[in-house]
C-alpha cells in the first residue's frame, strides 16, 4: 500500500500528520517569541560536515556555465548559521531539512528529516538546556491543545508515562560511567586505557579503534540502555574527543561543553557551548579528515570560509538543534519515524 492510500485509510497516521502541523507551527512561535530571527541558509552546499560517521548526500547539478560540479546536500546548517552570528547576529534558528545517507529505515531514522537549530550570541550551553526544556513544554502545551487534551504536564509513550513537568534530571557522562558500569570515566580518558576496559567488558576491540570508537561501545552496551526514561534527561558533559564543534570546559579541559537531551530513552538533540578558536577548530577538522579516511569514507575539504568566519571573531555562543520527527513521535505515541512524516525513505525507495 502506497503511503498516500495509508493516510486515506488509517485515521490515526491522518492524525499524527495533523499534529505534526501543530509541532512545526509551535517552534516557530517560540522562537519569535524569544525573539529569534528565522533564517533560511543554503541545503545544497559545496562543503558539507566532516564528522566521520556521518553520510553527506552527494548530488552533481549544472552550473551557469554548463559543467557539472559535485555538491551535497546538508547534514545540518551549523555551518552557515555560525557565519551568521560572525555577521553580528545574535539569536537565530532555522527550521529545515537534513540529509543523512548510509542509515537504516524507518525506527528514529529517515535519510531526509527535519531539524531544527538555534544559536544565542553571548550564552553558553547551560542557557541552551533551559531553551530545551521551555520549548517541549511549550510544543507539548501546543500539541494538547490542538487535540483538546488537557494539559498535565504528563506525556505517554509507548506504554511509558513521562513526567515533562518534573524537574529535568542533569547528569554528568562521568557520573552516568559510574552509576551505571562503576567505572571512573577520568581513569580512561586515553585510547589505551578505553582499549583496556572494553576488553575487560568481554567487547571486542578492532585493531582501528580510536578512542571515540571504544567510547560507544560501552555507552551504547551498558549506559544507554539504562538511562532513565520516566522524565526528560540531560546527559552532558563529554571527553574532548567527542566534542565535534563544542569548546573545552575551562576548570576541566578533559572534557567539553556538551550535552544531549534525552526523552522516554530517545535521543531528541544534540549541542554545545561553541568553539570559537579558528585554530582549534581546523586542528579538530584535520582528525576528522584521518578519521574518515580510516573509515574508507569520502574526504572532503575543509569550509575555509568557515574558519575565516571563526577568525574575524564570533562572541561566546552556543548552539542546539533538535530532531523534529523524533519530537512528533513523541508527542503522538509513535513506534517509528515512518509513521510521522510524508512518504517516508522506506515508501520510496523499495
Amino acid at each position: 500500500m502506497k503511503f498516500w492510500e495509508k493516510i486515506k485509510n488509517n485515521p490515526h497516521l491522518r492524525k499524527n500528520l495533523i499534529t505534526r502541523a501543530s509541532v512545526l507551527k509551535e517552534l516557530r512561535v517560540f522562537f519569535s517569541r524569544e525573539n529569534f530571527l528565522e533564517v533560511d541558509t543554503p541545503l545544497l552546499v559545496q562543503t558539507p560536515g566532516l564528522e566521520p560517521y556521518l553520510n553527506p548526500l552527494e548530488v552533481k547539478f549544472l552550473t551557469n556555465r554548463q559543467t557539472l560540479v559535485p555538491a551535497h546536500l546538508i547534514t545540518s546548517p551549523e555551518f552557515a548559521l555560525k557565519k551568521l552570528l560572525a555577521a553580528g547576529f545574535e539569536r537565530v534558528f532555522q527550521l529545515n531539512k537534513c540529509w543523512r545517507g548510509g542509515e537504516p529505515y524507518g525506527g528514529t531514522h529517515n535519510p531526509e528529516f527535519t531539524m531544527i537549530e538555534w544559536y544565542r550570541a553571548n550564552s553558553d550551553y547551560q542557557q541552551l538546556m533551559s531553551d530545551c526544556e521551555q520549548l517541549v513544554h511549550s510544543v507539548h502545551q501546543a500539541v494538547c491543545d490542538a487535540n483538546n487534551v488537557p494539559y498535565d504536564g504528563w506525556l505517554t509513550y509507548r506504554g511509558r508515562k513521562i513526567n515533562l513537568s518534573a524537574p529535568w534530571k542533569k547528569l554528568s557522562v562521568k557520573d552516568a560511567w559510574n552509576q551505571y558500569t562503576k567505572l571512573n570515566l577520568d581513569e580512561m580518558l586515553t585510547t589505551e586505557r578505553m582499549a583496556e576496559t572494553v576488553r575487560a567488558m568481554g567487547l571486542t576491540v578492532a585493531p582501528d579503534d580510536e578512542f571515540d570508537d571504544l567510547f560507544f561501545k560501552i555507552f551504547l552496551t551498558y549506559i544507554e540502555p539504562q538511562l532513565q526514561k520516566d522524565i526528560p534527561l540531560i546527559l552532558y558533559d563529554y571527553p574532548i574527543q567527542l566534542a565535534a564543534l563544542a569548546r573545552a570546559k575551562q576548570e576541566d579541559p578533559r572534557y567539553a561543553e556538551r550535552f544531549e537531551l534525552y526523552i522516554g530513552g530517545i535521543e531528541i538533540g544534540n549541542g554545545y557551548s561553541e568553539l570559537v578558536d579558528a585554530n582549534i577548530q581546523q586542528q579538530r577538522f584535520e582528525i576528522d579528515q584521518a578519521k574518515r579516511r580510516q573509515l574508507g569514507k569520502n574526504v572532503y575539504t575543509i569550509d575555509t570560509d568557515f574558519i575565516d568566519a571563526l577568525k574575524s571573531g564570533i562572541p561566546p555562543s552556543a548552539g542546539y538543534s533538535i530532531g523534529v520527527d523524533r519530537l512528533v513521535m513523541l508527542f503522538t505515541d509513535a513506534a517509528s519515524i515512518d509513521d510521522v512524516i510524508y512518504f517516508p525513505a522506506s515508501d520510496l525507495f523499495i
